[in-house]
C-alpha cells in the first residue's frame, strides 16, 4: 500500500516548485510543503486544454463514496482495476497523474524507507472521481514491486516518467502498457530512527480506516 508520498523535497526540485506555486496561486495557498497523507489536498494532472493536453487541479486523496463511513480507500490494485465496478469507469475515463519526488514503504520491522529518483519529478499513476458536491477525490494505483522495492514491501505505487505522462492519460490501453513498464530508476534510503507512523496514528480514534479495495 502507498500511504504517504513526497511532494516537496528539501531541495525544492524546480518542476515541483512550479506546480505548487501554480496551484497555490489559484487556491490561495492550499498546498503544504513536504509529505502528502491521505485526505490531504494535492496537485493532480488530468486531461485538459493546455498545450500538453493536461490541466492541473487540486484534488483530495482518498475515496469515501462507496463504502462504510469509516473506510477511506487510498489505493487500487492495477491488476484488477478493470474488474472492480467501483473503479472501472473512473480508470477508463478519469485517469490522473500525481506529481511526486518520492514515496515511502515500510518493512515487516516497521522500518521506513524512502524511494526517490534523485529528487527528480515523476508521477504516480491514479484516477479520480467527480463529486456532486465538494472536492473531487483521487486514488493511487499499486502494482507488483520491482526488485529494489520488493526488498521492503510486496506492493509499490505505479510510477510513471514525465515523458510517459501524456500517453498515460490518452487511453486505458496505453495506460495499462505503461503500468507494466518500469522506466523510472529508483533509489532506496533507510530513514534512520523513524518507525512506521500511519495516517491513523495522527488522528483521533474515530479516524477512517485506510484500505485499498483488495485489502492489501
Amino acid at each position: 500500500m502507498c500511504g504517504r508520498y513526497i511532494l516537496y523535497s528539501e531541495k525544492e526540485e524546480s518542476a515541483i516548485k512550479a506546480i505548487v506555486e501554480e496551484v497555490n496561486k489559484k487556491h490561495h495557498g492550499a498546498i503544504k510543503k513536504g509529505d502528502i497523507y491521505p485526505t490531504d489536498l494535492a496537485p493532480v494532472y488530468v486531461s485538459g486544454p493546455d498545450k500538453q493536453g493536461t490541466a492541473l487541479r487540486l484534488l483530495k486523496w482518498g475515496y469515501n463514496r462507496h463504502y462504510q463511513k469509516k473506510t477511506l480507500l487510498i489505493n487500487a490494485r492495477s491488476e484488477t482495476v478493470l474488474e472492480k465496478v467501483a473503479f472501472r469507469d473512473d480508470f477508463i475515463k478519469q485517469r490522473c497523474l500525481i506529481p511526486a519526488v518520492g514515496f515511502y514503504e515500510w518493512n515487516e520491522k516497521k522500518e521506513q524507507f524512502r524511494f526517490t529518483s534523485g529528487d527528480e519529478l515523476f508521477y504516480l499513476g491514479g484516477f479520480f472521481h467527480r463529486q456532486a458536491e465538494g472536492i473531487d477525490e483521487f486514488l493511487i494505483m499499486t502494482k507488483a514491486p520491482i526488485k529494489l522495492v520488493a526488498e521492503v514491501h510486496n506492493r509499490m505505487p505505479v510510477v510513471i516518467s514525465v515523458d510517459q505522462g501524456r500517453e498515460f492519460l490518452d487511453s486505458p490501453e496505453t495506460a495499462m502498457k505503461i503500468i507494466s513498464e518500469n522506466q523510472v530508476v529508483l533509489k532506496k534510503e533507510l530513514i534512520q530512527g523513524e518507525k512506521q507512523c500511519s495516517f491513523i496514528d495522527l488522528l483521533a480514534n474515530d479516524a477512517p480506516q485506510m484500505s485499498d479495495y483488495d485489502g492489501q
